[in-house]
């Protein structure tokens, strides 16, 4: 046998243990065209968790058009963070997260209607219905502890998706300083505005009327770590005036919130 004939026969061995990593299907493509195919597996006895909606996850990303031309890259920076299924990333990228352990790295085809859509993206210069070739890798993720929901008489809802136990707990008063994550969408979905897409918490001191009436009391009593979903209704909001142009008058403001840091007025 030559040693042409052996490298080949070693070639195609690698191959097929690739389309085969203990089990796993390492390649797919959906109907609506959103295709993956990972290109770093995690053994299963080295995968403690798979990516689930609810996570928060941490992931390293590079953007690439369909010539392989780089539009944007974390990979060696600092992680991209979200809550996996909260419509805080392109519904392509949500999907294409889940199911990951960590470590996992993955080539993925998202196809416009999952991506930017018929607006595109001008910054980045995304076309209307741009196809996106991403490479993504899962760097870590965080399973929230539900706690309590409650619904005030004036109508302010709050949901604790992340509880942290009281013989851990540092608690926000008025005067404290907070150091804030926030995602808000409307009451129909559309997307208003996160810090997390800046990578940068929004500092305030609570209490002190430098946010709507509805976060300050929604931010009262957190503890350090935690999570809530907050609904504002508008008059503990912007009102019947709104905030133009993204909120109308008489919105409904629906927060994802997380008390990062928290800074004790005695600290300060």
């Amino acid at each position: 046998m030559s040693s042409i004939t052996i490298i080949t026969i070693a070639a195609l061995a690698c191959v097929a243990a690739a389309a085969d990593f203990q089990g796993q299907k390492l390649s797919w493509k959906e109907d609506d065209g959103l295709e993956v195919k990972i290109i770093r597996p995690i053994s299963e006895d080295k995968c403690a968790i798979k990516s689930q909606a609810g996570d928060v996850v941490e992931q390293y990303y590079k953007l690439s058009d369909k010539d392989g031309k780089e539009i944007g890259s974390n990979f060696g920076k600092k992680p991209y963070t979200f809550t996996l299924g909260a419509n805080q990333v392109i519904p392509g990228m949500d999907r294409a997260m889940t199911g990951m352990c960590i470590g996992e790295k993955r080539k993925v085809v998202i196809p416009g209607a999952l991506g930017f859509g018929t607006s595109g993206r001008e910054r980045d210069n995304i076309e209307a219905d741009q196809v996106l070739y991403y490479t993504v890798q899962l760097v870590d993720l965080f399973r929230p502890v539900p706690g309590a929901s409650w619904k005030e008489d004036d109508g302010l809802e709050i949901e604790v998706t992340h509880k942290i136990e009281d013989d851990k707990c540092k608690k926000s008063a008025a005067g404290d300083f907070i150091h804030q994550q926030y995602t808000l969408h409307l009451a129909d979905g559309t997307f208003v505005d996160s810090s997390w897409s800046r990578n940068e918490p929004f500092k305030f001191k609570l209490g002190a009327k430098q946010v709507i009436a509805g976060m300050d009391r929604a931010m009262t009593g957190m503890c350090e770590g935690e999570k809530r979903k907050v609904v504002i209704p508008p008059a503990l909001g912007y009102g019947t005036d709104g905030r133009p142009p993204q909120i109308p008058g008489n919105a409904y403001l629906h927060f994802d919130i997380e008390l990062e840091k928290l800074v004790k007025k005695d600290e300060l």
